[in-house]
């Protein structure tokens, strides 16, 4: 079995990938090549070159004036203009005063991180994807199929942005952005005889949809947004590689979670509290259901179960993973930072010593609920619990309206349910 790893295109969300790397060599597992598009393309040939302390630390100070000459970089917004290739169009039409964008600082940043000697020496399948033009077509290469000394200038036609960027001319031909063409090359990595792929996502959407559930392929993506095309700020690129670690980590169990990471959480132990909140959802969603009217063919209102299945891409969720989708809603709720790792218990204390602290004039009614839910949601998760904590029960009469907050009232059934 040959294994691949194949990273997604992206500009600045590409910290996510260094991450991924990170928790990857932490776990011990080994690739046979490394396949990548545009900025995938370069942290490509930085792992063939087995350099990740360098990857980390070009991505812990990577700033937007190493890859474009800028006359302002706080001013420099490239990801408001194009947040796909794709739509080309209305940037064309909105923004063309920035047109062939100087790239040279690019150019000397991969010339001086990229060691194609040290590449070739270490013997790891690379592959690259671009596009070439006008022929419009697909023009992925391999590094046995690069001329010695020109791994830099395909790394920087693979990142070639157009129109943002200009093409770039290799032998003769002119190649933009593979992002136009597989902006996460499975296909190369398959055609070049690799049986098992890790794929690095960097948007939460599946690059391709077809793969998703094959059993050779591993993908590891985001579950939030990573922020713009080219948005550098530093807070932002720690935040991306922090939770491309954590999001590995997940996919090979050593954290818990969905939205958020969790040390590992014991199934046994959480079980019948799980069992608990499932009651109460099902109980609460079936009153919803039964007061009101259903028709044929359409699908039935049942906002808890929505709200606890969100995120999970349709799986079967186990008892553990019911009682996780529990607590990350009130996390959500609670407004917790997603880029950090949190022990279960600890969570749950602090969610519950923030709503016991809390006191409330408003009647348990529909205004009342308009009048709390309008200060935030922390604010309601705490008058939805307080009034669960007392020893009631949710008002029949007010299902309805609470189906208008699901997170917010599936937080609170889970935290009674978890005492």
């Amino acid at each position: 079995m040959k294994r691949a790893l194949v990273l997604n295109g992206g500009g600045s969300r590409g910290a996510y990938e260094i991450g991924a790397w990170q928790a990857l060599e932490e776990l011990g597992v080994r690739f046979d090549g490394v396949y990548g598009t545009s900025i995938g393309a370069l942290n490509a040939a930085l792992f063939a070159q087995g350099d990740l302390d360098g990857a980390v630390a070009l991505w812990s100070s990577i700033t937007v004036g190493q890859i474009l000459s800028v006359e302002d970089e706080d001013d420099f917004a490239i990801d408001h203009m194009v947040s796909r290739k794709r739509d080309v169009l209305p940037f064309l039409v909105e923004n063309a005063k920035h047109l062939r964008m100087d790239i040279s600082p690019l150019v000397a940043l991969v010339r001086e991180r990229v060691d194609e000697a040290k590449v070739r020496a270490r013997g790891l399948r690379l592959g690259v994807m671009t596009f070439r033009v006008p022929q419009m077509q697909g023009a992925p290469m391999l590094l046995e199929q690069m001329a010695p000394g020109s791994l830099g200038d395909w790394v920087i036609a693979s990142a070639s942005c157009y129109p943002i960027f200009p093409t770039r001319h290799i032998d003769g031909q002119r190649y933009i952005d593979g992002g136009y063409y597989d902006n996460l090359p499975i296909d190369l990595a398959l055609a070049d005889g690799m049986d098992e792929i890790v794929a690095v996502e960097l948007h939460p959407e599946f690059t391709h949809p077809e793969y998703a559930r094959m059993p050779w392929l591993t993908t590891v993506r985001p579950r939030h947004n990573l922020g713009g095309f080219l948005d550098f700020n530093p807070d932002l690129l720690r935040r991306s590689r922090t939770m491309g670690y954590q999001d590995t980590m997940k996919r090979w169990g050593r954290l818990d979670g969905f939205l958020y990471s969790f040390r590992q959480v014991d199934a046994l132990s959480v079980a019948e509290a799980a069992r608990r909140f499932a009651r109460q959802v099902v109980r609460f969603d079936g009153e919803i259901v039964r007061r009101g009217v259903i028709h044929a063919g359409q699908p039935v209102n049942a906002p808890l179960v929505a709200a606890l299945e969100a995120e999970t891409d349709g799986q079967t969720l186990s008892w553990k993973d019911l009682w996780l989708r529990g607590l990350e809603l009130c996390a959500g709720a609670m407004g917790f930072r997603v880029d950090a790792i949190y022990d279960a218990g600890a969570m749950i204390a602090r969610c519950r010593g923030f709503c016991e602290g809390r006191t409330f004039s408003e009647k348990f009614d529909e205004a009342g609920l308009q009048a709390v839910a309008a200060r935030g949601r922390r604010e309601l998760l705490a008058f939805l619990y307080g009034w669960l904590a007392s020893g009631q029960d949710f008002p029949p009469e007010l299902l309805k309206k609470l189906g208008e907050y699901p997170a917010e009232a599936a937080g609170a059934l889970f935290l009674r349910c978890v005492c």
